[in-house]
């Protein structure tokens, strides 16, 4: 499963013909239970088409995104074999899903990156940094690369939206590096950001740089704004405490 909530359909054997991964508004939610009802692009649709047309690219293309979302990777590997013994991958789609794959077992991002350098614009790239970034996280044993990729993954898209300007914020605020412009970014979000709850998470992103800047006074005014919003939650008072404390003892972090 790659998505909260994961909604798995089956037909009368328990054998299953589909899944919903994510979140979907009422309207797109309709669309797809309507979908799998027609049996449009479901599993067992697909793999009666393969056995029609086994070299069919869109076909196994759609069963590899499929198998993915099922995390049957093995699967969806020997689709993207059957893909690139016959040929079709005009696109390089499946090499780079064939790339992707291989750096998700070997957790050797290396090769991701080199990608990125060799096709910069092209619609992989943002695809290549983030699995490269992904890897970084979690063998944790080269966090100057990641925070770079990370930079560099910011400024490569196009219309980035004020939840990934906030989700850059907050990693950078753990690995803490490229806190100024981590603090440029999350403040760009919040001002464009309507929705309350949310506007305060970005608001807690931005108290917490502030104070990996050393800043303890600007992050106690910021934290003050999530409190009085929302008064009830017990995180925000918390981050307030520690800043509080933090400039009692006279130790709040400074790079």
């Amino acid at each position: 499963m790659n998505g909260y909530p994961t909604i798995v359909f089956t037909n009368g054997n328990g054998d299953e013909i589909d899944r919903i991964v994510g979140y979907l508004p009422p309207d797109k939610f309709l669309i797809e239970l309507k979908r799998i009802d027609n049996g449009s692009n479901t599993l067992p649709a697909l793999l009666l088409d393969l056995q029609l047309n086994p070299t069919k690219f869109s076909t196994l293309y759609r069963l590899v995104k499929k198998y993915e979302n099922m995390d049957e990777k093995e699967l969806a590997k020997e689709m993207i074999a059957t893909i690139l013994s016959a040929d079709t991958d005009s696109a390089g789609t499946a090499a780079f899903l064939s790339l992707i794959y291989d750096a998700r077992e070997t957790q050797n991002p290396e090769p991701l990156i080199i990608y990125a350098d060799q096709n910069q614009g092209n619609e992989n790239t943002e695809k290549a940094l983030q699995e490269a970034m992904a890897i970084l996280r979690r063998k944790g044993d080269n966090p100057e690369l990641e925070a770079d990729l990370y930079l560099r993954y910011i400024f490569s898209v196009t219309e980035p939206t004020p939840n990934t300007l906030n989700s850059f914020a907050w990693r950078m605020s753990e690995l803490e590096m490229h806190l100024d412009i981590a603090l440029e970014k999350v403040t760009w979000g919040i001002e464009r950001t309507s929705d309350l709850n949310q506007k305060y998470m970005f608001i807690d992103t931005k108290a917490e740089v502030l104070w990996k800047m050393g800043r303890g006074e600007e992050a106690l005014m910021e934290i003050e704004i999530c409190v009085k919003g929302k008064p009830e939650d017990k995180y925000y008072r918390e981050q307030k405490e520690k800043f509080q404390h933090s400039m009692k003892k006279g130790d709040s972090i400074s790079l």
